[in-house]
This record gives structure tokens, C-alpha cells and sequence, in this order.
């Protein structure tokens, strides 16, 4: 509650880290700032040299022009703008070091990073201060232990249609009817109808569109942003490609706006191995494996050669929204399978 209560949106995560830097001084653990940008930095706590195992979760929020009520506490979960993305993977951490007294002589680290929701810099110079030998990234997964991560690509397209007045529409073309046309399109494209044993199917998601207005005229123009699913094991370059290729197909214009890879650690990747067993230990039953469909910090760990796995309390799909919640049982639990992690770690 404490955690959700402190407004942390991207770029104004500066209360929450300082919060939290409190918080590890109180257990006797003094953490260093890295700088990210001006004013800007992640908080960092060292343990035994060299670190095996780095837990992180970010600590800004989406920004939001109206967030939703003060978090409450109801049907034993947590309500509140942040709650789960990722103030209750947070709120695991701290549990977890909390109930390790000599936690300070173990090989793990903490991070608490910047910019996640935007442009991911807080995890994207991590690794300088941290080189880890694996990581666990927390983020909303319902438990899972997730060692693939589903990539995306976001496409910005324009396309142009005939104006007409409305009562003569068959005299022109519109341009929302091309754009619904081309979604269709979409739907039947390889990359897209392809499936993933852990993330499942691809996809893709039509964030905004815009087009027309109240005036009797067929719109001449119409544009949307759409961010397509890129399974792990798929390529960018060809799932760009086809895009690209489709849009160009129905007389579109197409603007990458951002893509992020996939990628999966294989079976036996310690990490993996690592957190399975101390899930099983700490929980008295078999870990779930799965996929997380959506960018995280774990993207820029992976790309700089660290291992790393997403895992922790709360649903995915309520992040972001003005319902979003987690439920506590599953922040305690969180909360022993990371305790349980840092000592596996510390094993000779």
C-alpha cells in the first residue's frame, strides 16, 4: 500500500527510489546511486562480490493524466494505479531481503531502475554497474517463471482514400474502409498465425486510430498505430519485411516506430534451473514455465549477456488499467520463492 501510494510515473520516479533507499538502510544495507540521465538514476545494492544473481523491477509507473482513486485494499488484493507493474514485485523484493539477517554475505545484488515504460535506459546501462551472472526480472506474470520473452513491432501507417460528399459516397474511396481491409490483411500474414509452445500465438494489437469527421464526406484519410507480436525464435528483419510488404500491398505508407526482439534461454539455463528449484522449495509444488508477452527490462540483461528470467505476482493483462490489482497471497508467495533464490545462490 505504502509502495502504490507513492506516485511514480516515468520521469518523476525520484520519491520512490528514495523510499526505497530507506527502506535497505534500515536493514543495514547501503545502496549506490547510478546515473541514467540528469536527475535521473537506478538504485543499486551490492552483496558478496562477484554477484551470481541480480533480482530488478523498475520503479516507475505508466504515466497517467487521471490516475484512479488512493489503493485500497479489497477481496484480499491490492487495488491501485501500479499495484501490479511492478509495486508488488517490488514489495517481494524487499520481503525477501527482509528474511535473510545475513543476506549482505551472499553473491546477489538489487536493482531498482528508471524509464522502463519508455525507453527501458535504466536497464540499458544496468550492466555496467552489474555483471551479474543471472538475473530475475520482476514484472506481472501470475507466477510463471518465464525464460522467453515475445518481441514486438510498432508500426505507424497513413493511408489515403477519395473524398465525396456522403450522401454520394460510392463516388469515393474511404480511406477507414482501406484501413479495415488492411487489417484483415494482417490477420492472414505467416508471422502472425504462427504459434509458440510458451507465448503462444502472434498477433497484433491496433492501438489508435484516427480518420473521418461529423461533416457529411468520406474521409480521405486515415491513419493507425498498430505493435505486432513477434514470437521468440522469429525473425525481425522478416516479420519487417512482410509488413511492410502488406501495407505497400494496399497502397499504405508505414513508419517503424520502435521493435523489440524475442528471445528464449534454453531448457537448462541455470537461471531457470535455479528458480524452478527454489520455487518447488518454497511453495511445495512444481513451478509453471511460461512466456511473457510483453517488453520488459529483461531485453537489454539478455542483450548484454546476462541470463535472465521474468517472474512474479500479478495478472499482465490488468496492468495499465484503471482496475489494476494483485493479489497479496501471491506477493507472500513471491516473496518466499525470491528468499529462497538468494540462498541457492549463496551455495558454495
Amino acid at each position: 500500500m505504502r509502495l502504490v501510494s507513492i506516485p511514480s510515473p516515468t520521469g518523476r520516479e525520484q520519491a520512490l527510489l528514495a523510499y526505497l533507499e530507506a527502506r535497505l538502510e534500515s536493514l543495514g544495507l547501503v545502496p549506490f546511486w547510478q546515473p541514467v540521465e540528469e536527475n535521473r538514476a537506478n538504485l543499486i545494492w551490492r552483496g558478496a562480490d562477484p554477484p551470481k544473481l541480480l533480482l530488478t523491477a523498475h520503479a516507475d509507473t505508466v504515466p497517467v493524466d487521471d490516475p484512479p482513486d488512493r489503493p485500497r485494499v479489497e477481496a484480499g488484493c491490492v487495488w491501485g494505479w501500479g499495484s501490479a507493474d511492478v509495486k508488488a514485485g517490488i514489495a517481494a523484493i524487499l520481503l525477501a531481503l527482509e528474511e535473510i539477517p545475513e543476506v549482505r554475505e551472499l553473491p546477489v545484488a538489487v536493482a531498482f531502475t528508471v524509464d522502463e515504460e519508455q525507453g527501458g535506459l535504466g536497464s540499458k546501462v544496468l550492466p555496467e554497474a552489474v555483471r551479474a551472472e543471472a538475473a530475475v526480472v520482476l514484472e506481472p506474470t501470475e507466477l510463471r517463471i518465464c525464460p522467453a520473452q515475445a518481441g514486438s513491432l510498432e508500426v505507424r501507417i497513413e493511408l489515403a482514400g477519395i473524398p465525396s460528399h456522403g450522401g454520394e459516397f460510392e463516388a469515393g474511396r474511404n480511406a477507414i474502409l482501406r484501413a479495415t481491409e488492411l487489417l484483415r490483411a494482417f490477420e492472414t500474414m505467416e508471422f502472425v498465425r504462427a504459434e509458440h509452445p510458451l507465448a503462444g500465438r502472434g498477433g497484433f494489437n491496433v492501438m489508435e486510430i484516427r480518420g473521418g469527421q461529423l461533416a457529411l464526406l468520406v474521409p480521405d484519410r486515415c491513419t493507425l498505430s498498430v505493435d505486432f507480436r513477434v514470437l521468440p525464435g522469429q525473425e525481425m528483419e522478416a516479420v519487417r519485411q512482410e509488413v511492410l510488404r502488406v501495407v505497400e500491398a494496399h497502397g499504405g505508407n508505414a513508419e517503424i516506430l520502435d521493435e523489440s526482439p524475442p528471445f528464449e534461454l534454453p531448457e537448462d539455463a541455470p537461471v531457470l534451473c535455479l528458480l524452478r528449484e527454489a520455487y518447488e522449495q518454497a511453495l511445495g509444488r512444481p513451478a509453471e514455465v511460461g512466456a511473457i508477452r510483453s517488453w520488459t527490462d529483461a531485453e537489454n540483461l539478455v542483450s548484454a549477456g546476462i541470463p535472465a528470467v521474468v517472474f512474479g505476482p500479478g495478472r499482465l493483462a490488468v496492468a495499465h488499467t484503471a482496475f489494476e490489482h494483485v493479489e497479496v497471497r501471491q506477493v507472500a508467495e513471491a516473496a518466499r520463492v525470491l528468499s529462497r533464490a538468494i540462498r541457492l545462490a549463496g551455495r558454495p
